[in-house]
């Protein structure tokens, strides 16, 4: 027997096998057979399209809102971190003038200190004293 010969049985029972599966997925979406007497209505879509918009709006003033929040938050810090650094870098400078070597020598002098004439060092790893030579 020759192939061929079965093609059409073959092609036939492709068809049924494919009818019966659309039929099958078909099934499980319920039929939408209108009532006689009932009108059919879009009130519900459009309420429920409605309610959408009308949340998602909500939902953007809100983000909105507590973007513009955020950002005077955000500039009022920025300010603050400036003024914050500038009085660092004041503080800073005022340390600089301070412990300048002339400034502590000077203010020494008011104090009633005294250059030494005889300077001592220290040796830590000896843990005596040496003293330097005089002038």
């Amino acid at each position: 027997m020759a192939l061929s010969a079965l093609a059409p049985a073959f092609e036939r029972s492709r068809k049924v096998v494919f009818e019966k599966s659309s039929r099958a997925v078909l099934k499980l979406v319920p039929e939408l057979k209108p009532v006689p007497g009932e009108r059919a209505t879009d009130r519900v879509y459009y309420g429920v399209i409605g309610a959408i918009l009308a949340c998602g709006l909500l939902g953007l003033l809100g983000i909105n809102i507590l973007l513009g929040n955020d950002a005077v938050k955000i500039r009022e810090l920025k300010l603050e971190a400036l003024s914050l650094n500038e009085e660092r870098e004041a503080a800073l400078r005022e340390l600089d003038r301070i412990s300048s070597p002339e400034t502590l020598a000077h203010s020494a002098r008011e104090l009633g200190m005294v250059p030494s004439s005889t300077p001592t060092f220290l040796d830590i790893s000896v843990e005596k004293v040496v003293e330097g030579a005089r002038p």
